[in-house]
């Protein structure tokens, strides 16, 4: 994995963002500000960096697919975003 001087060489506080509007601000987005922004300015970061012609996504985790799904068709990127479907426990528990 890419150290954080390499994800941010200047620094948290000073980078531009990559901001996904109304999938960064409903459903969980509404409780946790600035989370999918982070995610999407991170992940952008990470495909810039490794150029990936596939990247994995949990379905777990839906609305964050849906908004990486989202930010690479809007930006451009030539990735192919795939949603791996949710294991579970015996129990039923997600994992």
């Amino acid at each position: 994995a890419p150290s954080v001087k390499e994800i941010s060489p200047n620094g948290t506080e000073t980078h531009t963002y990559v901001d996904v509007p109304g999938l960064s601000t409903m459903l969980e987005g509404a409780s946790r500000p600035g989370h999918f922004r982070g995610v999407s300015t991170i992940v952008s970061k990470l495909f810039n960096l490794v150029q990936p012609d596939i990247a994995c996504f949990g379905e777990k985790d839906f609305q964050q697919l849906a908004l990486i799904r989202k930010m690479v068709a809007d930006m451009g990127f030539d990735i192919e975003i795939v949603g791996v479907p949710i294991m579970r426990a015996k129990d039923g528990l997600a994992l």
